[in-house]
């Protein structure tokens, strides 16, 4: 018999306001977490890139709780989704359409009937220890486990009968021998022979569907257009292709960004990394990281801009995200450039914006000046208070860090030179005490001494923030102001 072929082909992305190439509706995108566990960093790109896709279309999306694992469902899960995709800046609780699947099961039981009653399913009595045993057989020759079930042709009435007295399974009744083709929108055209797909379970014998059955009936009636998510429910489309033709429902688009790997190319999973490597959204949370950041590096993982741009705010990302520029290899997991995202971040955000964050991670407030001076050198908020405790409270004083052996600085040396610079900065007023005044005085100064800017500089920095590695002394005397830090530099050259 020749072979049946299906076609569905996606279109070019089009300009707002996006359309099914088949039937002319806006784009309709769904994003379904199951709340069985913490937010992974693979469901928040998920919603990502569903959020970027359609509002990139002046879209709408479905929010709808894949809740039927009613034994590890729960609500304290779903109200950690939910607020760690609000933190991303994607409010899916209050800007979206919101379902539970469990809400649907009359419909999916209705469904299931129209179905059995068009012949498009069967029961199966075929026992688990008999599909055991085949899909042994099937490995121990190396083959593919394929199941056609034996009684798919049975007459209506003969099963209705044996559905009083044995247990059995819904399948769909596969046809054999036919090509499901349907072009990805990132991996092109896929293509899938029934005959490596056989008959697959459905629903159960109490009338409860599986995943592919609901997730199919619930798009279908909720009008999603497009589906987007990862690469390992590749294998499920032409399941759910063929469920949708038995449904008499058109299927959507199919998209389906590459997996998240880890080092050593294995799924990125929190069990395989090492600590201190943030993989839930509570993790980068709690390491101080900022949403821009955090969505600035996540939309990189599998997202090519077609240009050398790296940083890109969430508006910046509606605007320029195209699913066709999703590359289809998978993408490799790198933690460093997550912090480098987030450091790029911490200096371009709103300094008002930042010190809210920062007033929320760790509960103090503190001056907008001492947060712009301290973010220079902070990759997180850990580390921006870290850089804080120097310009908010006393650091101590210890003489020995004023030598600087590679510049020839001990510690009498550099308590001569910070009497000069007590003796400098006295002549400034108190009204016109700024950076940019000391700065000026300073070169003066180092000019007029004839040494090297950093035996003027170190013992300077030190004196005022008591380590190795800080801000530059005139914006930190700029931030203590001269009462403080004259008060540093004079306890410094006793």
């Amino acid at each position: 018999n020749p072979s049946f072929f299906i076609f569905y082909f996606s279109f070019p992305a089009v300009h707002s306001p996006a359309m099914n190439a088949e039937n002319s509706k806006p784009v309709v995108v769904r994003m379904p977490p199951s709340p069985t566990g913490h937010l992974h960093l693979g469901t928040a790109r998920a919603a990502l890139f569903n959020w970027l896709f359609a509002h990139h279309h002046h879209g709408k999306i479905i929010f709808r709780w894949e809740d039927t694992d009613l034994d590890r469902s729960d609500a304290k899960f779903e109200r950690e989704i939910f607020d760690g995709l609000a933190w991303l800046g994607m409010d899916f609780e209050n800007e979206c359409e919101l379902f539970r699947q469990t809400e649907n099961a009359a419909l999916h039981r209705e469904k299931l009937g129209k179905l059995w009653d068009a012949g498009k399913v069967f029961p199966c009595f075929t026992t688990t220890e008999k599909l055991d045993e085949l899909r042994k057989l099937a490995a121990e020759k190396k083959e593919n486990f394929v199941f056609w079930s034996p009684d798919r042709d049975l007459e209506k009435r003969e099963a209705e009968e044996k559905m009083k007295t044995e247990k059995f399974v819904w399948r769909l009744r596969t046809p054999r021998d036919r090509w499901i083709v349907f072009k990805d929108l990132v991996r092109k055209k896929i293509s899938v022979n029934t005959d490596t797909i056989g008959d697959f379970a459905v629903a159960r014998s109490d009338g409860s569907v599986l995943y592919f059955l609901a997730n199919a009936i619930d798009d279908a009636t909720q009008g999603v257009t497009h589906v987007l998510r990862g690469e390992d429910h590749v294998s499920n489309t032409p399941k759910q292709i063929l469920l949708y033709e038995a449904l008499g429902e058109n299927p959507p688009e199919f998209g389906h960004i590459p997996l998240v790997l880890d080092h050593a190319k294995r799924k990125l999973s929190k069990r395989n990394v090492d600590p201190g490597i943030c993989v839930l959204v509570k993790d980068f949370q709690a390491a101080g990281f900022i949403p821009e950041g955090v969505v600035n590096g996540l939309v990189f993982l599998g997202w090519n801009p077609k240009s050398t741009e790296e940083i890109f705010s969430m508006d910046n990302l509606v605007e320029k995200f195209e699913i066709g520029n999703v590359n289809p290899g998978a993408a490799q997991y790198d933690f460093e450039k997550m912090l480098w995202f987030n450091a790029q971040w911490m200096r371009r955000v709103e300094v008002g914006k930042l010190q809210k964050y920062f007033e929320k991670f760790s509960g103090k407030k503190i001056e907008l000046p001492a947060i712009e001076l301290a973010r220079e050198k902070a990759k997180t908020l850990v580390e921006l208070d870290d850089e804080l405790k120097y310009l908010i409270g006393d650091p101590g004083w210890s003489a020995e860090i004023l030598e600087h052996e590679k510049m020839g600085i001990t510690i009498e040396s550099g308590k001569k030179m910070l009497k000069i610079i007590l003796e400098l900065l006295e002549k400034i007023s108190v009204e016109n005490w700024s950076a940019e005044k000391i700065r000026e005085i300073s070169v003066e100064k180092i000019a007029a001494l004839g040494v090297k800017n950093g035996e003027f500089m170190w013992p300077f920095r030190v004196a005022l923030s008591n380590r190795k590695g800080s801000a530059g002394p005139f914006e930190i005397a700029e931030v203590l102001g001269k009462t403080e830090t004259m008060n540093r530099l004079a306890r410094a050259a006793k």
